[in-house]
């Protein structure tokens, strides 16, 4: 999906799809090389290459060869931004619409892009600010 979204306009759903997946991977302690990467994302570590160098030419990580991979803090503030958004749509579609638990997930992942962050407020606010995912994650913003 190449679609510009409206809370970072010059960001593709996939590029926030990259910061993500690395900024997961940061907060767990796991290795942020392109490897580990494009095992999360299920790619080529060649695509992963390409788009991280391009996620370094527009300031949001830090990478050199064989090295981990950076989230500058522009890069960070998306990659939370996009975790609060990803867990929030999660306990929406499990205490609100009854999805089990291990259907969230996928469907929060083509979700969180297409929210606001006005739809998100609102949501929390609906959902009474819960403090944690279905998975049990914490729900920080």
């Amino acid at each position: 999906m190449r679609t510009k979204l409206p809370d970072h306009p010059s960001i593709t759903s996939t590029k926030e799809d990259y910061i993500r997946a690395i900024y997961i991977l940061n907060k767990s302690a796991r290795d942020t090389g392109v490897t580990n990467i494009a095992e999360r994302l299920k790619l080529s570590k060649s695509t992963v290459s390409e788009r991280v160098k391009e996620l370094v030419r527009d300031g949001l990580a830090i990478a050199a060869p064989y090295a981990q991979v950076e989230l500058t803090p522009k890069g960070v503030s998306i990659g939370k931004q996009l975790t609060y958004k990803h867990r929030l749509i999660e306990v929406f579609l499990h205490q609100t619409l009854k999805m089990p638990k291990d259907q969230v997930h996928a469907e929060a992942e083509r979700l969180e892009h297409a929210f606001s962050d006005e739809a998100i407020k609102r949501l929390d606010t609906f959902l009474k600010h819960p403090s944690h995912d279905p998975h049990g994650s914490p729900i920080t913003h």
